[in-house]
């Protein structure tokens, strides 16, 4: 558009009004600029319901639109019609969930390099077919887009990040395993270089079968490096392994050492491996994976990474090394005089927010100063039993568990007595042991839901008396102690009160033994209601074909013998007929019988008889009502 307003010639303008003029600090044309304020001043001087026409000219000889006239007068000449500001402003016909439903697709078609690939005019068309109502035009979704900074470029930028703050030295570390451009065939070094080595030549990487991978690790708090390199096709758990045992352990060349309580790392297949977390979790560290694709989450290894690669890696090609271990041994002399700040012209002290720069093998040794932070690596054997195993599964028993801990001679009794309330009978939780605890197992047991299982650390039992039994237990004829109420117990109790009323277990099951009535307390003192109510519900009659008679020899020969039952005695049939009604028993039952039969035998067909009555006559006055119902509203 600036190519065709500065083809096209400006009016004459008037000096009055230009003498203060300075086209050439606008990045629209001079002669266009020039032009607007001869507009400004036309406007000023239009007699009332004249000015539209004076744009309508402009806006025909110069080619541009009325809202585009509107906003280079008001940011170029200052033009203010000083019209009030409508009361809709900021509102449009097309809707909020609308908006943001376009601004999603476009956001969603975003490629990894930031290009958009879907226009605003089909993402209006996605979603109008998907029943959102888009009235207004395709310009005036992409202003709206722009006030309300969802534009797919504003959303794909990174997201702010909070500084993270570590207390002392130890307390955070960060390892990140990469590739080096460094690579050894045949005996000699060689340097990957881009043009050879990139993502559309896989080919060129397939021939280096063992690669170099440099493994490095940041203390957080004083910014000390470590690194090594290892010879392989890829990242191992062997080799995090045999890093880990490197780096926190002590060593002649650097002063940083020691467990840290905290890892951060990515979520590489080898840092997530079940023999590298067994170790952790032993080792008692808190690990810790960001997510994909927020490297910039451990951004203190990836700016130490870039610093082995320029300070370091930089001068191997000026001074090959023939192996990985001459690198490693050249490595860990720079990795000596770059913390202690002693490599001339190069300052490799750290600065942060306070703009004071430090050493950082200095900032390390403020651990003095901070009791119990500096814990020594166990030695290589104990680690390997938990790399090479992992958490062991056992069976609570009174609410403890019996285990082997590595560094005990013999087992121990580990008490869960504090977590009761999460344990049932006879669960089964998952034990590690902790390396340099004094025999300190963590203890897994699963919570409800979808939480995380509950993390317990717990000390063996240590205090036995001379016959080696267990201090804390109850001594005869000094009372008793019961256990803490687990979960079984805990529940158990809940049911009980809700059966008999009774939380206390002992009770429970002394009514339970004498056969107590269970929800007796129910519906008012009723109890419960099981089988009373069955034959009152209504059914449906069906028309079904007549049943042949059943002919078989067996039943010919038997000659359909019938079969006959006993007659029951009086009180046996009051019992069965109480039984049966229930609540509806009538008292007067017994001496009915007795004058009826008064050879005290009543025949089992009566007895059925007698105890179904009350149920056909209630079957029978209900058919009656449905039938005057029926009556009624005919």
């Amino acid at each position: 558009m600036e190519s065709l307003i500065a083809a096209v010639p400006a009016p004459t303008p008037t000096p009055a009004y230009l003498d203060t003029l300075d086209p050439m600090q606008s990045k629209l044309a001079p002669a266009y600029v020039e032009a607007l304020f001869v507009l400004k001043h036309a406007l000023a001087g239009a007699v009332h319901g004249a000015a539209g026409d004076v744009k309508a000219g402009f806006c025909k000889q110069w080619g541009v639109s009325l809202p585009t006239i509107h906003r280079h007068l008001k940011g170029e000449c200052g033009y203010d019609t000083d019209r009030k500001t409508r009361s809709d402003k900021g509102t449009s016909l097309l809707a909020e969930d609308s908006l943001l439903a376009m601004a999603a697709l476009k956001r969603e078609s975003l490629r990894g390099n930031g290009k958009a690939i879907m226009p605003t005019a089909v993402a209006m068309n996605v979603a109008d077919i998907n029943g959102h109502d888009i009235p207004v035009t395709a310009g005036r979704v992409n202003a709206m887009l722009r006030e309300r900074h969802l534009t797919a470029q504003a959303l794909a930028q990174p997201r702010d990040t909070g500084r993270m703050r570590s207390l002392y030295p130890n307390h955070v570390h960060q390892i990140d395993p990469s590739l080096c451009v460094v690579y050894y065939l045949g005996g000699k070094q060689a340097i990957m270089d881009e043009a050879s080595f990139n993502k559309n030549k896989p080919a060129a990487y397939a021939k280096v079968k063992l690669k170099v991978w440099r493994y490095v690790r940041y203390d957080h708090f004083s910014g000390s490096l470590d690194i090594r390199y290892f010879e392989a096709a890829g990242e191992n758990q062997a080799s995090m392994f045999d890093f880990l045992q490197h780096t926190w352990g002590k060593q002649n060349h650097r002063v940083s050492h020691g467990v840290p309580q905290r890892l951060l790392w990515d979520k590489g297949s080898a840092n997530t491996s079940a023999a590298v977390r067994s170790l952790l979790d032993a080792l008692g560290v808190v690990h810790e994976t960001h997510a994909t694709g927020h490297a910039w989450a451990k951004g203190g290894v990836e700016v130490g990474n870039n610093i082995v690669e320029t300070h370091f890696e930089s001068r191997l090609k000026i001074e090959p090394v023939d192996d990985v271990v001459q690198l490693n041994a050249a490595a860990a002399l720079w990795v000596r005089d770059y913390n202690a700040n002693v490599i001339k012209h190069v300052d490799s002290r750290i600065v942060r927010d306070d703009g004071v720069a430090r050493v950082r093998d200095d900032l390390w040794q403020t651990i003095r100063q901070h009791d119990g932070v500096l814990v020594a690596m166990p030695n290589e054997a104990a680690c390997r039993y938990f790399f090479h195993g992992g958490a062991q599964s056992r069976k609570v028993t009174n609410l403890q568990i019996s285990f082997k801990h590595p560094e005990m001679a013999t087992s121990a009794i580990y008490k869960l007595h504090d977590w009761a309330h999460l344990i049932s009978k006879g669960e089964t939780v998952q034990v590690l042991p902790l390396l340099g605890k004094a025999g300190a197992v963590r203890v897994a047991i699963e919570q409800l839901g979808n939480k995380p299982p509950m993390q317990c650390e717990i000390m063996p039992t240590v205090d036995f008396d001379a016959s080696g039994r267990d201090m804390a237990g109850q001594i005869f004829g000094e009372g008793y102690q019961r256990l803490p109420d687990s979960a079984s117990v805990k529940q158990a109790k809940a049911m009980n009160a809700v059966v008999y009323g009774l939380t206390d277990l002992d009770e429970a099951d002394t009514a339970r033994s004498k056969n107590q009535r269970p929800f007796a307390s129910a519906n008012a003192g009723k109890g419960l209601t099981a089988h009373s109510h069955l034959g009152a519900a209504k059914t449906v009659t069906q028309l079904l074909p007549k049943a042949a008679a059943l002919d078989t020899p067996q039943l010919r020969q038997a000659g359909l013998a019938k079969v006959e039952r006993s007659a029951l005695s009086i009180t046996e049939a009051c019992e069965h007929i109480r039984g049966v009604q229930g609540d509806s028993y009538d008292k007067t039952t017994y001496a009915t019988l007795t004058v009826r039969f008064p050879t005290g035998r009543v025949p089992a067909d009566v007895v059925d008889e007698l105890a179904a009555a009350p149920r056909l006559a209630a079957q029978r006055a209900a058919q009656l009502a449905a039938q005057g119902e029926l009556v009624a509203t005919g």
